[in-house]
């Protein structure tokens, strides 16, 4: 008589975008006999890298228990995300919004200058753009010229001063010299803190002296110009 193995409960497997909670494959279903183990560990998604897991990542085939993994990966374009609650945009000039980050495509009706706008969601890139996305899905890339983030709907506006991001950021001493490398007769932003409230703009082609650097988990290296703030490493070139 052949032996007869008895299959145990599956492990279901789930990718997410950890920003958006929407699935990025289909489930995957890992089986095997009772008394076998199994560890599950995570894909290579192209264009995202991975983030975080929750579930049972390892153990041993049941009859009775089926165990789920889900891991969470983030877009490779995006650095930071904060979820907004009660947070609105005053707007300064006509915006038209679009159906996603990076994308230029233009997607329903135009937000006009002077209104309020809700938003959901505020995304730093990892060029150091931001954006935010809108209660009806929409994003607008965040212009200092012609918007301003308030705390309700213009009724008793107040700015926000700063983005109460979750990172405690740690500087580390670092001294040197560069060059503003950005665009020819450009200019680029200089924020509060990494990822923070833009306080300025520097042209391209000037001369700064840097006091501190932040090594971002996300990739991201940010250097503190003395006189200025912080810029991103992409936009310096150190001598």
């Amino acid at each position: 008589m052949a032996d007869f193995q008895l299959k145990g409960m599956p492990v279901w497997v789930y990718a997410k975008d950890v920003d958006t909670k929407t699935a990025l494959t289909h489930a995957r279903l890992i089986e095997g006999t009772v008394g076998d183990s199994f560890s599950v560990d995570p894909q290579t998604l192209p264009g995202y890298r991975f983030v975080s897991s929750e579930g049972t990542l390892k153990g041993t085939f049941d009859e009775t228990t089926m165990h789920t993994a889900t891991f969470y990966y983030r877009r490779d374009d995006i650095a930071e995300t904060e979820q907004l609650t009660d947070k609105y945009l005053h707007l300064l000039a006509d915006v038209q919004p679009v159906a996603a980050i990076e994308i230029a495509e233009p997607t329903g009706q135009k937000l006009w200058a002077d209104s309020y706008v809700k938003v959901a969601q505020r995304v730093a890139t990892r060029e150091g753009k931001f954006w935010y996305q809108l209660s009806d899905s929409r994003w607008v890339p965040y212009n200092m010229q012609t918007m301003k983030l308030t705390d309700n709907d213009g009724r008793s506006a107040k700015p926000i001063s700063e983005w109460n991001r979750p990172t405690t950021w740690a500087p580390k001493p670092f001294v040197a010299r560069g060059t503003v490398d950005y665009v020819p007769g450009g200019d680029v932003a200089v924020y509060a803190q990494p990822y923070g409230r833009e306080i300025g703009r520097v042209v391209h082609g000037s001369r700064i002296e840097i006091s501190e650097r932040v090594d971002d988990p996300s990739g991201i290296l940010w250097y503190h110009v003395v006189q200025h703030g912080w810029i991103s490493s992409i936009y310096l070139h150190l001598d």
